[in-house]
């Protein structure tokens, strides 16, 4: 049985019609700079004050959860937001949703009982596998307003997650030198936006829309939204893979020193992927109407802009950070980061190439070839692999650099010849007419 809940009005006020894409282009923006800042001062923070292997413990729980946690997302809130028909109500994705969380953290908890040598080991990934838990369920909120358009709400969620989950990990780490006490502040953090924001937001929302807000567990029905979503959910497993392959290979060959310096390089210069992704979901909504209506130009036309900007900046930052990246790292981080800057252009070479492939993909979901995202992460995770096993023992961190730029130049490559592909027969049909 399900029940729904629905507003007393058939007409929504006009304060809370659609926005313009500016607008919320602007609100998501600001929200995952926020966080991405957030993110990264963090991991700043645990630099100066503890030691690579801290980091490095730290950036073994990320390993662990966060790839267990994106699967499970199973881009439900894509899915959602290219769902313009409502084939499905918002309680058969909050739904499956929380019985794919459930069963993610179950297996973070069985990995972290494999992975884990000691018991503070063991209390990070337990406690981070939490906190990924949770957000999981924010994420699904994020789906309803994404939706509607409403990326203002997104936008707030993240800046009250993003400084309040940084202040309760400096503030923990600061005052007992405890990485265990650091991540129960970030799980603290992501508890209560959600439970205090998120949920009550989206229960307005829900109403707002006649939509069903509580989760609904018919089978059929799951069945069906998870059959549709499973392009998506073999993609996002092939491209985890191909993110955190890397990762575990040099933490296997260089411990987890070598895993603490690779990863807050990585994550400085991974640093713009926030950005790109709020200007891919603010413009998500618009480019699947776009092309659901024919109107290919506009589609083309809004994607070659967000991908012209991502590569222009990008190449910015290679030159930058060839010319000053031993400066920054130092500046930024400590000596012993410094010593590694050849690895900070190698790394943003790739993310360069990640932002804009990640940018086209938006294009494809927009276009709902979802198979294609697969065939691209495949061809990713495959590099990723093979890539890893042979360069990273051959040339240690670097070969892990080099490995990311193969993996996101090959994305590149697929999901372009996606898109020609899925335009090409419309320009066909216009050249008939």
């Amino acid at each position: 049985m399900t029940i729904s809940i629905t507003a007393k009005s058939d007409t929504l006020p006009a304060e809370d019609m659609p926005r313009s894409g500016f607008k919320n282009f602007r609100s998501v923006l600001v929200g995952r700079l926020f966080s991405a800042l957030a993110i990264w001062l963090a991991l700043i923070a645990l630099t100066k004050m503890s030691d690579p292997a801290t980091v490095g413990m730290y950036a073994l729980a990320q390993a662990i959860c966060i790839p267990i946690a994106e699967v499970a997302k199973m881009s439900l809130r894509e899915v959602r937001s290219s769902d313009t028909t409502r084939l499905f109500d918002f309680g058969d994705y909050l739904g499956l949703r929380l019985l794919a969380a459930f069963a993610a953290f179950l297996l973070m908890l069985a990995v972290g009982i494999v992975q884990s040598d000691t018991n503070a080991l063991f209390l990070v990934i337990l406690i981070y596998a939490l906190a990924r838990s949770a957000e999981l369920v924010s994420d699904m909120m994020y789906g309803l307003f994404q939706a509607h358009e409403r990326m203002e709400y997104i936008g707030r969620s993240l800046c009250l997650l993003g400084p309040l989950s940084l202040l309760l990990l400096v503030t923990g780490y600061w005052l007992t030198g405890s990485l265990v006490v650091a991540v129960l502040g970030q799980l603290t953090a992501h508890l209560a936006v959600l439970c205090f924001y998120d949920l009550p937001l989206g229960l307005k929302r829900a109403r707002l829309d006649k939509d069903a807000f509580r989760p609904q567990w018919e089978f059929s029905t799951l069945y069906r939204l998870a059959a549709q979503a499973l392009p998506l959910t073999v993609a996002t497993l092939l491209i985890i893979i191909a993110l955190y392959f890397p990762r575990i290979v040099v933490e296997l060959k260089l411990g987890l020193t070598g895993l603490g310096l690779f990863a807050a390089i990585l994550a400085m210069a991974m640093a713009p992927d926030r950005l790109v992704n709020a200007m891919g979901v603010a413009a998500s909504v618009r480019l699947a109407r776009h092309f659901a209506a024919g109107r290919h130009a506009d589609f083309t036309r809004l994607l070659l802009v967000l991908a012209l900007g991502v590569g222009i900046c990008g190449l910015a930052g290679v030159m930058i950070s060839a010319l000053y990246g031993e400066k920054i790292l130092r500046f930024v981080y400590t000596a012993a980061y410094a010593e590694h800057h050849d690895l900070l252009v190698w790394l943003v070479a790739a993310a360069t190439l990640r932002g804009v492939a990640n940018i086209l993909g938006y294009g494809v979901v927009a276009a709902r070839r979802f198979w294609w995202l697969g065939a691209q992460n495949g061809a990713a995770a495959f590099l990723a692999v093979s890539g890893s096993l042979i360069l990273i023992p051959k040339f240690g961190l670097s070969g892990a650099a080099i490995t990311l730029v193969l993996v996101f130049a090959a994305q590149l490559v697929i999901v372009f010849a996606a898109l020609i592909l899925a335009l090409k027969p419309t320009k066909k049909m216009e050249s008939r007419s």
